[in-house]
């Protein structure tokens, strides 16, 4: 019989990493009280990006819903919107939780997040819980953040201040003229004058600071002089008669630097010509002066052959940096390998570890399409706090048809509303 020590340890393990294990946990054992588990992952945001994320405030309110302490963990949730001031992403996560107390039609929390707006804000935090406003209280939000702002403003001796908070406003009410109303309210309230004034003087100053982008005379010079290194929006859109540019001067290139800089090129795009070069560099011994052999590593993931095989079985299993050679699977994948895959998920941890692993398997079984996916996924999803790259192992699980039942019922559940959403697919 599983100990009630044991359970209330898979559920929190389950609730830090997002998965809607936690919910049924919850669910099925209603006489443990998790309310000590559930508030620690209320007043944290546990995501491995709580900035990339989206909000895992539904996903805690679902588990609060099962709770007989509900009223404790309401409380617990109260204080610390009111005290949290190291962790700007709990703290988006506190006010959206509390926003679904105010939903409910909780004046107390509507209350505690006008309280908070603004009140101690975390260092270049000063946005945070303006959501929440305007989803409660439309425009007259959007007038008590434009006074909060003018009084905050007065406060400081220089402020930076942008549109942002605004014009999203207006894209989400295009039957309001937001500005006019705000021009009009700020003839009888000063400090909403003082956040109009602001944002002006933001905007003046940002247009004197515009970088002019450099003329390049052809894409050589680009990538030679692009400073560190090509510009992401162009690096994955290269011609092939670009691409097929670079890796000649790349063939010739002597100067370290300038070598670093064209190998890179390689990162996102196919090497076009004979995959033993790129090899060669990848077997060179790694200096710390430059990225040449990283750089070449990383460009195997494109390239094919027996010769490349070999070399990333051989660093898999003897590098330190073994994670680095993963990647040359996606083109060098055999029936097989999955075994390989699976023992090092096993064997690894750490949330930085476990998210760069998860990337590359997402990637290889991306490229290689097989049913042998199921077990090293698995595994990664019973270790990730990541919902994003989560979501990307339940499609490829789902696209082979090998995802469990035990996952199909937990995904209802999941932190990811993606996820969510692809549960209603099957």
């Amino acid at each position: 019989m599983t100990s009630t020590t044991e359970i209330k340890r898979s559920f929190f393990n389950a609730l830090k990493r997002g998965t809607g294990e936690a919910y049924i946990i919850a669910r099925d054992h209603p006489t443990i009280d998790f309310s000590a588990l559930i508030i620690k992952g209320a007043v944290k945001n546990y995501a491995y990006d709580g900035q990339a994320e989206n909000s895992r405030a539904r996903y805690i309110w679902d588990i609060i819903s099962l709770s007989p302490q509900k009223e404790k963990i309401r409380h617990a949730v109260l204080d610390a919107l009111a005290t949290e001031q190291t962790d700007t992403w709990s703290l988006t996560h506190l006010f959206d939780l509390v926003k679904l107390y105010a939903q409910q039609g909780d004046q107390e929390a509507r209350q505690a997040i006008y309280n908070r707006f603004l009140h101690h804000p975390i260092e270049y935090s000063d946005w945070v819980g303006y959501r929440e406003i305007l989803e409660l209280d439309g425009m007259n939000g959007l007038m008590f953040i434009a006074e909060k702002f003018g009084k905050y403003i007065d406060t400081m001796e220089t402020s930076w201040q942008d549109n942002s908070i605004i014009r999203h406003f207006q894209q989400d009410s295009p039957q309001l003229n937001v500005w006019q109303e705000l021009e009009i309210a700020s003839e009888t309230n000063i400090f909403i004058r003082k956040y109009l004034d602001c944002i002006q003087r933001t905007e003046e100053n940002c247009k004197k600071h515009i970088r002019n982008h450099p003329v390049f005379k052809d894409i050589i010079d680009e990538v030679l002089h692009s400073e560190p290194y090509i510009e992401f929006f162009r690096r994955n859109k290269l011609t092939n008669v670009e691409l097929t540019l670079i890796a000649n001067r790349l063939l010739i290139e002597k100067n370290k630097g300038a070598l670093e800089k064209l190998l890179y090129v390689f990162n996102y795009n196919r090497f076009p010509f004979d995959s033993e070069y790129i090899l060669t560099l990848a077997k060179q011994r790694p200096i710390s002066r430059n990225r040449i052999v990283e750089f070449a590593v990383c460009a195997l993931k494109y390239l094919q052959s027996e010769h490349i095989r070999e070399f990333a079985l051989d660093k898999i299993s003897t590098a330190k940096n073994s994670i680095l050679y993963i990647d040359i699977l996606t083109s060098n994948y055999q029936k097989n390998d999955y075994t390989l895959l699976t023992a090092i998920a096993l064997k690894l941890n750490g949330a930085d570890i476990i998210e760069n692993l998860a990337i590359s398997y997402i990637d290889i079984f991306t490229a290689n399409k097989t049913q042998d996916c199921k077990e090293p996924l698995e595994v990664l999803y019973g270790k990730m706090n990541c919902g994003i790259h989560r979501h990307s192992i339940l499609e490829i699980l789902r696209e082979n048809n090998v995802m469990s039942d035990r996952i199909q019922q937990e995904i209802h559940y999941d932190s990811y509303a993606e996820s969510r959403k692809l549960a209603r697919t099957m």
